[in-house]
């Protein structure tokens, strides 16, 4: 069985682009509850059926993956030939896929992964990417405990995704789209484009998706800046200074801006740190440890003034360490360097 799998951020938005591939594929759609999840079959022919399965346990992505997974297997055991799985809306592949990809190599299960497709509203995509918007205020939350917020969902799902249906009119929503989509992957703009045979014929890769979104692997992907959009590709060798950052942070993101990346820092020299913001709100994690020399790259996308931009260029570079102060870095390890609020102690 071929098996592909639909995302969007809006839940009309995924009906709509699933029921154009209606009589092409069974489709199975997904969808949560607090305390099930709920399957609807319909087949090529217009049969619809649904099943409601229990959470097993608290990890909704986990209890959403058990609860798919056979029947994934039983269409593929029964003979279904094109599988198309449309998950809820705000959740994202990365949440499933990978996971999925293993299950089906390890268990060498009848069933051969196809693209990933990400239906966007790029009428709204400025809203969502350039403002700190929580899913929760656009009704859109998985469960009352999910603090994301929409630009989250779209970024890693526009870098995720080989295919994204970008659909509206606003012409920059469509730039900005264009800036975040991996120059690896396709865009169509209408629904007429969209055929089974686009959707099934080409393999997703788990490992080449995650690396277009991995802070650490990531890129600048550019785009038209005819509307006013642009990407700001901002890298070093050299770390951020904690102090500085601590100081600064707050000037590397703004309204009308989305960024993500990675950097380092000379007091915790093993750890990715992640930096991710949309509009004025950013926020700072891990992303496990280096196992090759660090660096410090940050990459932003919005449409604030040009002189915003300089603005912000000008922040990184006064946040980085100095070649002076490299000289010393060592001294920072293992001292406290106040930032044990927004990262977890070292290991």
């Amino acid at each position: 069985m071929h098996l592909s799998v639909l995302t969007s951020l809006h839940p009309l938005m995924r009906d709509i682009t699933a029921l154009t591939l209606h009589g092409a594929c069974h489709t199975l759609s997904v969808e949560l509850t607090a305390h099930s999840v709920i399957l609807t079959l319909t087949t090529p022919e217009g049969d619809s059926g649904s099943e409601e399965i229990p959470l097993a346990h608290p990890c909704v992505t986990c209890s959403m993956r058990e609860g798919i997974l056979p029947a994934i297997i039983e269409l593929a055991d029964l003979g279904c030939e094109r599988l198309l799985l449309a998950l809820p809306a705000a959740i994202e592949a990365l949440s499933l896929v990978p996971t999925l990809a293993d299950i089906i190599d390890s268990e060498e299960l009848p069933i051969s992964l196809r693209a990933v497709a990400h239906s966007v509203d790029v009428t709204t995509a400025c809203e969502d990417l350039l403002s700190h918007t929580l899913l929760h205020d656009k009704g859109l939350a998985v469960i009352d405990e999910d603090e994301r917020c929409a630009g989250e969902v779209l970024m890693v799902s526009l870098g995720y995704a080989d295919i994204i249906i970008a659909l509206g009119e606003d012409p920059a929503g469509s730039d900005l789209v264009e800036h975040l989509r991996p120059l690896d992957t396709l865009r169509i703009n209408t629904l007429e484009e969209l055929t089974a045979e686009l959707l099934f014929e080409h393999r997703h890769d788990a490992n080449d998706a995650i690396g277009r979104i991995h802070p650490t692997s990531t890129q600048a992907w550019g785009g038209p800046t005819d509307n006013g959009v642009w990407t700001l590709d901002l890298h070093s060798e050299r770390p951020f200074h904690p102090e500085r950052l601590a100081q600064w942070a707050k000037e590397l993101s703004a309204a009308d801006i989305c960024a993500r990346g990675c950097f380092w820092l000379p007091s915790r020299p093993r750890q990715i740190c992640t930096w991710e913001a949309n509009g004025p709100s950013a926020s700072v994690g891990q992303a496990g440890i280096w196992t090759e020399d660090p660096f410090t790259h940050l990459i932003l996308t919005g449409n604030a003034s040009p002189e915003r931009q300089e603005e912000i260029a000008q922040t990184f570079q006064r946040i980085l360490m100095t070649e002076e102060e490299m000289a010393t870095a060592l001294d920072w390890v293992g001292a406290a360097d106040g930032l044990d609020t927004w990262f977890p102690a070292d290991d």
